[in-house]
């Protein structure tokens, strides 16, 4: 027969269930506070150093965990003789990986380097992530961290799609096959600077130097597992700036928005939804009855008819004519004479 637990007894077993809730729900919590905080530090900081940071953590850990201990707030056996030798093959090759990495981070293909700079995540993390991310663009959309990160942990869908989408046309496969970075690095400028004003690099350069960008603001990807969609994301990131050159739109708020519905249109990445959905709620009224009336009337129905601007090889094209090139991608530019108001599509 089973005694019955008297009052002092039930309260403990309720407490000692409480401590148990409170403990796993403060573990969630520290471990997501954690990889928000790896994220901000490696990717919105660019520390140089994974090996760095985490063995920074673990010194922070100890020392915690030892004044705590000495407080009474925590108590756990004192580390024994056999301990280093228990746990000695895991430091060893933590160092090893990590000098492993550092080797090789700076040479080597866009897949090699892909795979030293990500950062794994389970699904459950994604989804935290693309969460939290989703919330911190929403009440700050000048956030590029977040919406870098919102993109690369909802977009795999899509990103696969215009993989196959790039596979299966010439321009788009030598794009895959070559792998080409768009950076100060990798770009000309002062060459796109000579270039006649009709064409496509001229406009590159001078829509870089209007408002005041460098080809070398766009975050790394690091939260994504393969390497393929990765580079087409990267792509994605890196010809933003070309895709507001070749669609004649400013950075301003309006452009940013009728930029990003045509994005939204032609690859269907969900952050590019996002940012056309919700980017428009933060226009001014008299940005708001601009947008209504001309920008996205104009957007969608550029969006429905531009061919697939991922599978454009950009950098092949500076010496084309720009208005050559928007005729070929089915783009009609927007003129708007700011003064009545008028449009002309």
């Amino acid at each position: 027969m089973t005694p019955l637990l008297g009052e002092d007894d039930a309260n403990n077993a309720g407490a000692l269930y409480l401590k148990k809730v409170g403990s796993a729900v403060f573990y969630g919590v520290a471990s997501l506070m954690i990889t928000v905080v790896n994220k901000s530090v490696l990717t919105s900081y660019h520390f140089p150093s994974f090996l760095v940071l985490s063995l920074g953590q673990m010194l922070a850990g100890i020392v915690v965990l030892y004044v705590a201990k000495k407080s009474g707030v925590l108590t756990f056996p004192d580390m024994a003789r056999d301990t280093p030798r228990k746990i000695f093959p895991l430091p060893l090759l933590y160092i090893v990986q990590g000098c492993r990495r550092f080797s090789v981070e700076s040479t080597g293909s866009f897949g090699e380097n892909f795979q030293l700079r990500k950062i794994p995540l389970t699904e459950t993390q994604k989804r935290i992530l693309s969460i939290g991310s989703s919330v911190a663009a929403l009440l700050d959309p000048r956030r590029h961290d977040m919406i870098a990160c919102l993109g690369e942990t909802t977009g795999e869908v899509a990103l696969g799609r215009i993989y196959k989408e790039m596979k299966s046309c010439e321009e788009g496969l030598q794009i895959l096959d070559d792998m080409p970075r768009i950076n100060s690095q990798t770009v000309d400028l002062e060459r796109l600077e000579n270039l006649p004003m009709d064409t496509f690099g001229y406009h590159y350069w001078k829509f870089l130097s209007d408002n005041k960008v460098t080809p070398d603001s766009r975050m790394e990807v690091r939260f994504m597992d393969d390497a393929n969609l990765a580079y087409v994301m990267t792509r994605y990131r890196e010809s933003h700036d070309l895709i507001h050159t070749i669609l004649g739109m400013p950075t301003n708020m309006l452009g940013e928005v009728a930029v990003k519905w045509v994005e939204a249109i032609n690859t269907g990445l969900p952050m590019c939804w996002g940012g056309a959905v919700f980017g428009a709620a933060r226009l001014r009224p008299k940005q708001r009855k601009m947008y209504v009336r001309h920008y996205l009337p104009w957007a969608i129905s550029v969006g429905k008819s531009v061919k697939p601007l991922m599978s454009v090889y950009w950098e092949k094209r500076w010496e084309q004519k720009i208005e050559e090139m928007r005729s070929e991608l089915n783009i009609k530019i927007l003129e708007i004479d700011v003064i009545s108001g008028k449009s002309e599509k």
